[in-house]
């Protein structure tokens, strides 16, 4: 697209009309998968823009799983479109719900568990503990491939919901909150960088020891109990978050 700088005399960024373009010429197939693509100096020159631009979007297409860079061995065509991935946005306790809505979790284990230091420290919960654990693979409604692995912890006053819990089309929040009579009135999220666990990169399909992001959920009771934790391990290129904050006036 020699000339370029000319046809982009628009609002959006230089840059995003690069990586526009070159992201439509990996999806017609111009530059192969396993292929070498352009240096940052032939793109330079090709489409008489900066270093700078030509930079960043390559950068957006790194990001987006469509090329690998290495210093000393050049860009590598790595995929013609984007990993499908989950992208969700919250901004309320009620958008936990549509989250909830959105995916299927799909039970796979199920006991009650006794937190030991470990395990304790990772939920932010009391040593000694006992808790309601269920654990399966999330995804969403028209695809199989799992999103997520999600462990659930159900304080003990309150595990008896398994009974009521049949389908797990709806949050199991929910159930809890409408069995014993409370309202949700806090929820605290934490999300942190680690590797994907070994004993859940086989039910993810992804690789031992990749990328991934754990998210932390724990629940309180209007009455101030803390009644449920859930633990959810997203491979890295799954899991895209929108968070929107706006001004109080």
């Amino acid at each position: 697209m020699p000339g370029m700088s000319k046809s982009l005399r628009s609002k959006q960024p230089l840059y995003q009309k690069l990586h526009d373009r070159l992201a439509a010429d990996l999806a017609a197939g111009v530059y192969p998968v396993g292929g070498r693509f352009p240096t940052e100096h032939e793109l330079c020159a090709r489409y008489s823009l900066g270093r700078h631009t030509v930079r960043e979007a390559l950068r957006l297409l790194q990001e987006a799983g469509l090329l690998s860079r290495q210093a000393g061995a050049g860009t590598v065509v790595l995929a013609g479109a984007p990993p499908e991935s989950y992208s969700y946005r919250i901004d309320s306790i009620n958008d936990l719900t549509d989250y909830a809505r959105a995916t299927i979790f799909d039970k796979k284990q199920e006991g009650v568990v006794t937190l030991r230091s470990k395990l304790a420290e990772t939920l932010g919960a009391e040593k000694g503990s006992r808790w309601l654990r269920l654990a399966g693979p999330r995804h969403t409604q028209d695809n199989e491939q799992p999103v997520a692995w999600t462990e659930i912890y159900i304080a003990e006053p309150y595990v008896d919901v398994r009974y009521n819990i049949g389908g797990v089309s709806r949050a199991i929040y929910q159930k809890l909150s409408e069995q014993f009579k409370f309202s949700i009135a806090r929820v605290e999220r934490r999300i942190a960088a680690v590797a994907m666990p070994t004993d859940l990169a086989s039910e993810l399909s992804c690789d031992s020891g990749s990328p991934s992001l754990m998210e932390r959920r724990r629940y309180w009771s209007d009455k101030g109990d803390l009644f449920e934790i859930t633990l959810s391990f997203h491979p890295g290129d799954r899991f895209h978050q929108t968070i929107l904050l706006e001004r109080e006036t």
